[in-house]
């Protein structure tokens, strides 16, 4: 692969990369997850501190402007990211000539999502610190079309993709730290948000000029090559958006119609969520090459790929998710402080979210394996609309709960139209059979806990814990231990053929 731009481009001469191969790609991901995995324990650390000297209301506060944020920072990027990896991938020749056109085309973007932005802030009947946080989370935006991750990771250079990540959440983490104190002005962490993207922006622009030898993203918008991008990055970006919806649009919804903590509460179980969520994410990216290999081979090796796999998520995600409710007000009292030790109910909720992920994440990701991604696309926003719809009935009678409640039901309607859609359009890959076992573990481990947990909390909870871990050393454990082994061992082996 080479990065040379064409003979009519202003650019220094890239440097030649090597073809991929299947050593590269572990080490990638090895990359991949170290800078996830610093990214997000910066961004928890500092969230985490800041709701302790915030309190739970002006943290909600916070999270309700993030939420809202989502909805006009997806827009910049539309999907043009991962559009831009797969073409540079595909046509290293043209790498300049898309850098400076979907650089463009963000920047335009960025501007429309700014200006809808603006008139959103007017005619919201929100206080004053609400709005004056949303403008400078605003003014991010215009930094939103220099994060070149997706131009380091078209060629294959994903240690800078790893490192911006951290580089973004290590300045915000930073200035939180030094500059957000007890009862601060929340206007402070709006302008650590703009500070922490400037300087991700630099870093990257930097990076593509004078270590990967390209010229300078400048912007070059062309109303005849725009049509085209937007054409083929749209489904990825409408995709992103309902995701967005299903997740977010309940925090939205709970910051409009309640005033006092339960916001708080509630973005605060939901960012814990999304934390763990990250282990879900990276076991997924690891999977995908092995689903990929057997689109090309007989579904019995998709069957018996995903019998194992299945069987494994269900036995972590059902133990995580209970073990997990048991122990919420104690996990988010250390973690947040005693304020939000009223959390528990939605936190205990939005675990259950978990297995469904694990579950749901084989299915959602044979569709993209098989190339069925507008059926992913269907289901997504079927999805979306039913936690938009669930929310509206459930947030105003439950509060935080409701909110939670709904995402949960939400997420479990996708599970049921993709498991619908991989059924009918690739294989029937199966989930009930694999549950059988973990069920019942889990129901003899909660007995135990219930019967016993009134004398020793801890002793309840140690005990259920061997049972399950009994059960599952019985039914499954010597074949799941070869699984894990074999996906840890050698994520990638072949990928390039997926």
């Amino acid at each position: 692969m080479t990065g040379h731009a064409p003979a009519t481009a202003r650019t220094l001469d890239p440097q030649t990369s090597a073809p991929v191969e299947p050593r590269r790609l572990a080490v990638n991901f090895v990359y991949l997850a170290l800078g996830e995995f610093g990214a997000k324990l910066l961004t928890f650390a500092s969230f985490s501190y800041m709701a302790r000297v915030l309190g739970p209301w002006y943290y909600g506060i916070l999270e309700f402007t993030l939420a809202l944020m989502v909805f006009f920072t997806l827009p910049v990027d539309l999907g043009l990211g991962a559009y831009g990896a797969r073409e540079i991938a595909r046509h290293p020749q043209d790498a300049t000539r898309l850098l400076h056109e979907i650089t463009g085309i963000r920047v335009l973007l960025a501007i429309l999502s700014m200006l809808a932005l603006g008139v959103f802030i007017l005619v919201i009947h929100q206080n004053i610190k609400l709005k004056l946080l949303l403008m400078l989370y605003g003014l991010s935006l215009l930094g939103g079309p220099f994060l070149l991750q997706w131009f380091f990771q078209a060629h294959d250079r994903m240690h800078w993709v790893a490192i911006a990540s951290i580089v973004r959440q290590a300045v915000f983490a930073i200035l939180v730290f030094l500059f957000c104190q007890q009862r601060t002005n929340v206007l402070r962490i709006g302008m650590a948000e703009c500070v922490s993207v400037a300087a991700v922006s630099l870093f990257c622009l930097y990076v593509a000029r004078y270590r990967m030898r390209y010229s300078w993203a400048w912007p070059d918008i062309r109303l005849s090559r725009l049509k085209v991008h937007l054409k083929q990055a749209l489904p990825i970006g409408l995709t992103e958006l309902a995701w967005a919806f299903m997740w977010y649009f309940c925090t939205v919804l709970l910051g409009f119609i309640y005033s006092d903590s339960s916001l708080g509460w509630f973005s605060a179980s939901h960012r814990a969520l999304m934390a763990l969520h990250t282990f879900v994410w990276l076991y997924f990216f690891n999977l995908l090459p092995s689903i990929s290999r057997c689109a090309s081979m007989p579904n019995e090796h998709l069957l018996e790929l995903m019998d194992r796999s299945v069987r494994f998520a269900a036995w972590v995600g059902l133990f995580t998710a209970a073990l997990l409710t048991v122990v919420s007000p104690l996990v988010l009292t250390l973690i947040y402080g005693p304020l939000f030790r009223e959390a528990w109910p939605s936190f205990s909720v939005l675990v259950w979210m978990l297995p469904v992920a694990m579950l749901s994440g084989h299915h959602r990701y044979i569709l993209v394996a098989y190339n069925q991604q507008k059926w992913l696309l269907l289901s997504t926003i079927v999805s979306a609309g039913a936690a938009v719809g669930l929310s509206f009935i459930l947030v105003p009678l439950y509060s935080g709960p409701g909110a939670a409640l709904a995402l949960l039901i939400a997420n479990l309607v996708n599970f049921a139209l993709v498991y619908v859609c991989v059924r009918k359009l690739v294989a029937p890959v199966p989930v009930t059979r694999q549950l059988v076992a973990p069920l019942l573990a889990l129901g003899a481990a909660v007995v135990f806990y219930l019967a016993l947990a009134r004398w020793n909390f801890w002793a309840a909870l140690a005990g259920a814990s061997i049972i399950y871990a009994l059960a599952l050393a019985r039914f499954d454990g010597r074949e799941l231990m070869s699984f894990v082994h074999k996906i840890i061992r050698k994520p990638a082996v072949n990928a390039e053929t997926a």
